[in-house]
């Protein structure tokens, strides 16, 4: 059960942040220091696909053990690629902080998948 209500709430987020980021890539590149604003779109339309696969993911019965370490393997991923990010300076203070703020959550997402993926290896 806490695999697959993270799985969804973790796709509702994600499609949220892709969308919004297709939607307004000038307005959000500005206030981010990403440049070209073409940038923040691709990065839309790659969440919003990944939305889409957990959102298949959590959909499945049982939830295949492989995607769900893939989602886990993809979230940390994104959680690193932020930091190194914020690191490299090249963002503005807001986009500091609002890529950090993301990366937290989605850190709490994937260590959230981990508990339910533990848990569902458990025998019942």
């Amino acid at each position: 059960m806490l695999l697959r209500s993270t799985l969804v709430i973790n796709g509702v987020s994600t499609a949220l942040c892709g969308l919004t980021l297709l939607l307004a890539p000038g307005r959000l590149a500005n206030l981010l220091g990403v440049s070209p604003p073409a940038r923040l779109a691709g990065v839309g339309a790659g969440l919003v696909l990944y939305a889409a696969g957990l959102f298949w993911t959590a959909r499945r019965q049982p939830i295949p053990g492989a995607a769900a370490w893939a989602a886990i393997v993809l979230d940390l991923g994104w959680v690193l690629g932020s930091v190194a990010l914020v690191e490299l300076g090249i963002l503005t203070s807001i986009g500091a902080g609002l890529v950090a703020l993301v990366a937290a959550a989605v850190l709490v997402f994937a260590v959230l998948q981990f508990v339910g993926v533990r848990q569902s290896l458990r025998p019942a």
